[in-house]
């Protein structure tokens, strides 16, 4: 009976746990068309190792920092990153900051979800329906 009891409160709380997630995913609005259209564009871009096309939406700070000497590792980035078609593609976390002396920061972390691979690709506008320019990446790959 308390083994019963113990397995229904753990099921509980993690329900529990997935609605106070899914507030606090709502609670920050969603990127605009164009800025989801930005992103895709960039995502594209990279998959397809198009680097010349892939700045274009940076703004000017990132497109200094994702020079020449970055170059390699954009070039082994994009081979790394799987060519099929995704399964699924789904919004897991958004985020913005806005801190005194510092400008806003709006993340939102996509996830493409391959056939062996799972890719997280984070993105940075300054704003929830602000610029659609680019003000950050960070692309994490798990699986093979």
């Amino acid at each position: 009976m308390k083994m019963k009891l113990v397995a229904l409160s753990a099921v509980m709380f993690l329900a529990s746990c997935d609605q106070i997630g899914k507030q606090a995913l709502n609670s920050v609005p969603d990127p605009s068309p164009e800025q989801e259209q930005v992103a895709q564009e960039v995502f594209n871009h990279l998959r397809h190792a198009e680097f010349d096309a892939l700045t274009e939406n940076f703004t000017p700070e990132l497109q200094a920092k994702v020079s020449e000497k970055n170059n390699k590792k954009l070039k082994k980035l994009a081979k790394s990153l799987p060519q099929v078609d995704y399964k699924t593609k789904k919004i897991v976390s958004k985020h913005f900051t806005e801190a005194e002396g510092k400008p806003s920061e709006y993340k939102v972390s996509y996830e493409y979800a391959y056939p062996d691979n799972l890719v997280q690709y984070d993105v940075s506008f300054d704003k929830p329906a602000g610029s659609a320019k680019i003000h950050d990446i960070n692309i994490q790959i798990f699986g093979k």
